[in-house]
Order: structure tokens, then C-alpha cells, then sequence
């Protein structure tokens, strides 16, 4: 099928009454959602609003906050979703700050304890229930969307992305992502608040698909949803794949396809999920600009651990010291982005601050985080660690005179100390610290990625700089 283009407008035409988002109780058909977004962009214009400012929100993922996201992609602002727990903590609210936020929106009144934001504060039923202008027109410029980073050695840090400079079009539906009004739902089965769980589940409901909500998470619920609804597709940070194929519990649908990223995934892991899942595992890999690569099963297979090849006009080299290096040989990425992803301003590539390696065929391989030539050896030991059989995740920790490894594992692998030494001795590095945890076990972001900030802490070393593979 060739790719079209479509728009959650476009299936409220066709289509009004389909369901397009469901979380809990809540539920809305596609003519109630765009109808209430559109309603949100007037009244945001009749609040003086002018156009391209950025909204902050903490609404709950659900028919309310989608209909928020869409009002500010049709009709031209910026959107910065922020997780509630966040905009409690001391630092958080200069989140907003950075983000260029100029309205709140919330669900409802904002606890007294809270910190006070730096921008006014609206509940979206408030918005709704002022007196608003009618819909405006579509602007020149579509709206765009503001993430915060993971996070995983400390307070993220808000990520502004570029404006697009054209209107809003929807989506180009594309038959490999399995979304499109013959399709069946999403599963969104992580937190809102990173682009890896959004961007797959705004892209199948602006293709046409509903989105299901799983708000708390469980593998019974999981299976429960997906069969429910007959879901056609669902987005999984690798802790959530960990966790069912631990289980060894899949729905009784097959899923037409299952995105994976936000996190290094151990390949014992994929392994195991193309097993309970088939194969039909689609991983990606970005940072909070933009998604940069992606990788079927089958390519996987031929190249395990791979992150897959650069997205059509986007550009991945890796470099040491200014320096392009050959096949195989690991440095740091850096990537061109598409002219309509950066600013005038913008050098042309950007640094990811991650370091890894491409193969003869373009394909890239992400081994952990770019800094010290000593956080460098601590990164091919990680990347090395995590393909030992039964390990499901690692990280290490470069320390003053030896690394620290902390290393999750399943049944397959008892004692990865051995293995873990072994493979520190050929790469040639002193002899790591191990200290061994149950798959899961060790804290996490949101998104799934191992809180390295918090083990920093407890194995008395300093924290690198940056955050982890996105």
C-alpha cells in the first residue's frame, strides 16, 4: 500500500463516531475529539494567546490530553507534556522555564503544596467553560511538541525542537506501522511523557487508529487490553518487554507490530520477545529531537543489537576527535537532521552524546554514552555485558580505579560475575566491581531506562554527564 496522507480530522469526517481514545472510564469518539481540540485553539485564541506560544501540561494521558496535543499541532503552539511528579520536585518547574512554557494547562486545581510555576496556570474544563472564539483558520505553521530528556542521572532537561514550517497535515500512514482506520488500536502501555511512548501512539491516531490506555501497569492488564480491544499495535520500553517475556505471557492476539526503544535493549531480551511475540518487533532509536533509525525483526536477526539504518533524510556519522571512522570502529554520533527538524541556527550536525559504531552496511550500533576516554571503556563494557546470555540489562559505572558493573539477570545466567570479569580482561580494563540484581530490580525512568544517577550513589562513584541511549 502507498503511503497517504491522513488526519484525525479526516476520520472524524468518515468515520464520527469511531472510538479513538479510550483510558480507563474515559472514552471519545474521533467527532468528539477534534471537535473539543478545536474548541481548546479558540478559546486559547480568545485567552490572547498568540500563536506558536508554547503550553505546558500535566493532564492525565486520555481523551483530554489528546485532544489538547492535537489543538496545539492543528493549530499552530507549542505542547511540552510534563509528568505531575516532576512539577513537584524543587527543580521542576524551571522545566517550564526552559521550555519557553507560557500557560499551564492542568486538569484540575493545582495542590497548595506544589512549587509555583513560573507562567499562569488554566484548568483545560475551565478553558472550555469560558466564552472562546470560534476555530481558527489553520495556520501557516503547524504546532510542534517539547520534550523533556529521561533524566537518568539527575533533573531532565527540556528539549525545545523546531517549529515546522509548514500547516499541519496529519500523518504519511504507512502500512509497515500497522495504523490506519482498518486497523485496530494502539496499546499505549508506558508514561505519556517521553517522545519513544508518544510518538507511536499519536502517529496511529492521527492515521486513523484509537489509542487504548494502560494507565498502571501489570502484565494480566496488558494481556487483558490488547485482547479486549483487539489492539494491532503497542509501543514497549524494554523493562515492560523484560517483565512479559519473563512471564512468558503474550495476548491471545498477535500484534501486527510491537515498537520497542527508549532504552538499549539486551539482545537475550529481543531474542525472547521474538519468540512470545513473533516477529514483529520494530525498533527505533532517537534522542528528544527526533526518531533517527529504525530496525525490522528480520534485519535484526542478520545484525543482532543493532539500532537499524538512518530515516530518510536523516544523516548518522561517527566520529573521533573531528575525524569520520571506518566501519566498526566506535566514536561518537553525531546527525544531520532534516532541514525542517532544525533551527537556521543550528550546526549542522548535532551531537547525540552517545558513542557507537557503524557496519559496512550503515547499520549502527549505539554502545552507551560519549565523554572520558575512561567512560568510553566503560561503555564497550557495558554494551559487551549486556550480550552475555541471561543478563537483561546493565549499566557500569567507570569509578576512580576499577568499574562498577551492576548487572540484572534471569535464571539463565546465576552468577554473571565470571562472565562479566571475563569480558573485562578483553577489553583489556582492570577488573570491574560486579554487583548482581533480579531482572527489573535496579531503579528506573518513566521511559524504562536505568536511573544511573541513583547508582552513582550508591556504588560512591560520580555520575557521567547526559543520559542514556534514548
Amino acid at each position: 500500500m502507498r503511503p497517504h496522507l491522513w488526519d484525525p480530522w479526516a476520520t472524524a469526517r468518515t468515520a464520527p463516531r469511531r472510538t479513538a481514545v479510550v483510558a480507563g472510564d474515559e472514552s471519545c469518539s474521533f467527532a468528539e475529539l477534534t471537535g473539543r481540540a478545536d474548541a481548546l485553539a479558540g478559546a486559547l485564541r480568545a485567552r490572547g494567546l498568540p500563536d506558536g506560544a508554547v503550553l505546558s501540561t500535566d493532564i492525565p494521558t486520555g481523551p483530554r490530553f489528546f485532544a489538547l496535543v492535537l489543538a496545539a499541532l492543528r493549530h499552530g503552539y507549542g505542547l511540552f507534556p510534563v509528568a505531575p511528579e516532576l512539577l513537584a520536585l524543587p527543580g521542576g518547574p524551571a522545566l517550564l522555564t526552559d521550555a519557553g512554557a507560557a500557560l499551564h494547562v492542568t486538569a484540575g486545581p493545582l495542590p497548595a503544596d506544589r512549587p509555583a510555576l513560573p507562567c499562569p496556570a488554566v484548568g483545560d474544563e475551565e478553558l472550555m467553560s469560558a466564552p472562546g472564539a470560534p476555530a481558527p483558520a489553520v495556520p501557516r505553521a503547524a504546532g510542534h511538541l517539547v520534550f523533556a530528556t529521561s533524566g537518568t542521572t539527575g533533573l531532565p532537561q527540556a528539549v525545545v525542537r523546531t517549529r515546522p514550517a509548514r500547516p499541519y497535515k496529519g500523518v504519511a500512514v504507512i502500512e509497515r506501522y500497522a495504523a490506519g482506520p482498518d486497523r485496530g488500536p494502539h496499546l499505549m502501555a508506558n508514561p505519556t511523557y517521553h517522545l519513544g511512548t508518544l510518538g507511536p501512539a499519536l502517529y496511529a491516531l492521527q492515521a486513523g487508529s484509537a489509542v487504548v490506555v494502560q494507565r498502571t501497569w501489570s502484565q494480566a492488564g496488558f494481556a487483558e487490553l490488547a485482547d479486549r480491544y483487539a489492539a494491532d499495535s503497542v509501543m514497549l520500553s524494554p523493562d515492560r518487554l523484560t517483565s512479559l517475556v519473563g512471564a512468558g505471557r503474550a495476548p491471545e492476539r498477535a500484534f501486527r507490530v510491537v515498537f520497542h526503544g527508549g532504552a538499549a535493549c539486551p539482545p537475550g531480551v529481543k531474542r525472547a520477545a521474538i519468540e512470545l511475540f513473533g516477529p514483529v518487533l520494530h525498533e527505533y532509536y532517537g534522542t528528544s529531537r527526533s526518531v533517527l533509525t529504525e530496525i525490522t525483526t528480520p534485519e535484526w536477526l542478520e545484525r543482532p543489537g543493532s539500532v537499524g539504518r538512518p530515516l530518510p533524510g536523516i544523516g548518522v556519522e561517527v566520529t573521533h576527535e573531528g575525524r569520520a571512522l571506518p566501519p566498526g570502529e566506535a566514536g561518537e554520533i553525531g546527525i544531520r537532521l532534516r532541514a525542517a527538524d532544525r533551527g537556521a541556527a543550528e550546526a549542522p550536525v548535532h551531537a547525540t552524546g552517545d558513542v557507537g559504531f557503524l557496519d559496512a552496511d550503515g547499520y549502527l550500533f549505539v554502545i552507551g554514552r560519549a565523554g572520558t576516554p575512561q567512560e568510553l571503556r566503560a561503555a564497550r563494557l557495558e554494551h559487551e555485558v549486556r550480550l552475555l546470555p541471561g543478563v537483561t540489562d546493565a549499566v557500569v559505572l567507570p569509578g576512580s580505579a576499577s568499574p562498577v558493573c551492576f548487572v540484572e539477570h534471569g535464571p539463565a545466567c546465576p552468577d554473571p560475575v565470571p562472565a562479566v570479569e571475563a569480558s573485562a580482561r578483553r577489553l583489556g580494563l582492570p577488573a570491574p566491581r560486579v554487583v548482581p540484581a533480579a531482572s527489573g530490580a535496579l531503579p528506573r525512568t518513566p521511559s524504562g531506562k536505568i536511573r544511573r544517577a541513583g547508582l552513582s550513589v550508591l556504588a560512591g562513584v560520580p555520575a557521567a554527564a547526559g543520559e542514556g541511549p534514548g
